[in-house]
């Protein structure tokens, strides 16, 4: 005879907490598009269980040419390609000497690392591709009103020279305020150099992580690293 109360008792809990869930969801339509970046999901990185035995010795990176023959402009659903987002041969020359500057301030925090000017010197390299810049909205929006934001996506690795070995991977999108900056690639956008410095820490961190050493977070300053 108690078996229906205990059963009806369990499905009230149950309806509870649905309820409880969905107020959740239905709370967060009014949230911004874009959801908080945790530190968390900021420093996914793949690290291989195969790592070169003397790894903890590695201080000497190469930072390669970023591969940017590849990257896309992905607009909002429907909205066709637009030339004038391409980037210039100008505009990627400026690109490049973003994402070498604002790596290079990151490895060699704490004098960790030393950035080398070939492959052969190397013990480490790091490549990277841009792989799509995603406005928020279409072109002739962004110029009109001014709502810059966007997101970009990046695949960095870094790789053991001698063996060709990925050791390290991370593909991301990350939030830019101002993605107009890849409409006018210029080098003095704060916000541009910023996204490119917030991977750069995210390298430091795994590769001392690889080595077996702990990392202290550096938050980087995008108005202070970007360049003149």
């Amino acid at each position: 005879m108690l078996i229906k109360p205990a059963i009806a008792l369990f499905c009230a809990v149950l309806l509870l907490g649905g309820c409880a869930e969905f107020e959740a969801w239905s709370s967060s339509l009014n949230a911004p598009a874009t959801p908080t970046v945790t530190t968390e999901q900021v420093n996914k990185l793949y690290v291989t269980p195969s790592a070169p035995a003397d790894i903890a010795s590695f201080r000497n990176i190469y930072i390669a040419p970023a591969n940017l023959a590849n990257m896309q402009v992905i607009q909002p659903e429907g909205t066709p390609a637009n030339p004038e987002w391409w980037v210039t041969d100008e505009e990627g020359a400026v690109l490049q000497r973003t994402i070498a500057f604002e790596f290079s301030i990151a490895l060699t925090a704490q004098s960790d690392f030393t950035i080398v000017s070939s492959p052969q010197q190397a013990q480490l390299i790091v490549n990277t591709a841009v792989v799509a810049v995603h406005p928020n909205e279409t072109r002739a929006s962004l110029a009109k009103d001014l709502n810059t934001g966007g997101s970009i996506t990046v695949s960095v690795a870094v790789a053991d020279a001698a063996s060709g070995l990925v050791l390290l991977r991370s593909v991301d999108t990350r939030e830019s305020e101002d993605i107009w900056a890849f409409n006018e690639i210029t080098g003095e956008d704060p916000a541009f150099n910023g996204v490119f410095a917030t991977w750069g820490v995210d390298l430091r961190r795994g590769i001392l992580e690889l080595q077996g050493h702990s990392a202290e977070v550096l938050l980087p300053s995008p108005v202070s690293s970007a360049q003149n």
